[in-house]
């Protein structure tokens, strides 16, 4: 992963670098059931479906709970993790933590196994034993947090009621971007959290369409990847997609098609995207219209 100075860390409203990050803006834990450790590279697994990330952080959880509050038996702890587990990443360079867990009285969500809240460290902070310590943790927030709208970020907040794909989807700030300015563009309005928390028919169409992030059709078929690289140094940028002929002008869902890794094979392979992508805007617009 990048290193903590080429990071980029959340601003409070008086521009200082460090300082709390606002409720309203605040992603990472939002309810007993919704948080998100994209940062702490959650999701850069080589098989990232909730299953087996379930499967792995349990079995993290169940094991800390047994380990000694010492430095030196969690830094067992990280070593036992770590050879149990596969350690060939998706992107190398991005540090996946081995102190991720699942969080909560009931383990509903994924969350810091060293936070001093997490059950049975008796308020004591022991994140300075992690790969970037506990400054790194206190001052750092995702680039969702302070570029995405309020109301998207109300909107993602208040309509997923899991962890695993509130993480995939919250730190897609320009994926987001680009699906709610096209439904507010279809709707002619801006949208609000009230439109979907309010209606149902609403809240699952949404979902459905978030849903591409995990079940997008046309990505090649050697990426399956899910894990994103939202960090200022561009390391793993996507890259853009290309007309699969010459002259042919591009879908108007570029920027859609690049934030998924499409990858069209043929001119007809990206009229389907389109097609694909329309069908889930449309879905979304009927309910919000209807509701």
């Amino acid at each position: 992963m990048t290193k903590p100075s080429t990071i980029e860390y959340a601003a409070s409203p008086c521009g200082k670098k460090g300082a709390p990050t606002p409720a309203e803006d605040y992603l990472c834990q939002v309810n007993n059931h919704v948080s998100c450790g994209a940062c702490c590279g959650l999701y850069n697994v080589p098989v990232a479906s909730r299953n087996a990330l379930v499967q792995i952080l349990k079995a993290r959880s169940e094991q800390f709970e047994a380990t000694p509050r010492t430095v030196d038996a969690i830094f067992q702890f990280k070593h036992q993790v770590e050879m149990r587990e596969v350690q060939n990443r998706p992107m190398p360079d991005f540090h996946h933590c081995p102190f991720l867990g699942l969080i909560g009285p009931a383990h509903t969500t994924t969350g810091c196994l060293l936070h001093p809240q997490a059950a049975g460290n008796n308020g004591m902070d022991f994140r300075s034993v992690s790969y970037y310590g506990g400054m790194t943790c206190h001052i750092y927030f995702c680039p969702s947090s302070r570029l995405l709208p309020l109301r998207y970020k109300q909107i993602v907040r208040s309509v997923l009621d899991d962890w695993y794909l509130y993480g995939l989807i919250v730190t897609e700030t320009r994926l987001l971007m680009a699906l709610f300015e096209e439904l507010e563009d279809r709707m002619n309005r801006p949208l609000y959290a009230e439109d979907f928390t309010t209606h149902r028919t609403c809240r699952e169409a949404l979902k459905y369409l978030f849903l591409l992030r995990v079940s997008w059709p046309f990505r090649s078929p050697d990426n399956h990847r899910l894990v994103n690289y939202f960090f200022n140094d561009h390391l793993y940028s996507r890259p853009a997609i290309q007309s699969p002929s010459n002259g042919e002008s591009i879908s108007r869902y570029r920027k859609i098609l690049q934030e998924l890794e499409t990858d069209p094979t043929s001119e007809h392979t990206l009229r389907l995207a389109e097609v694909y992508l329309d069908d889930r805007f449309k879905m979304v617009q009927h309910a919000l219209e209807t509701a």
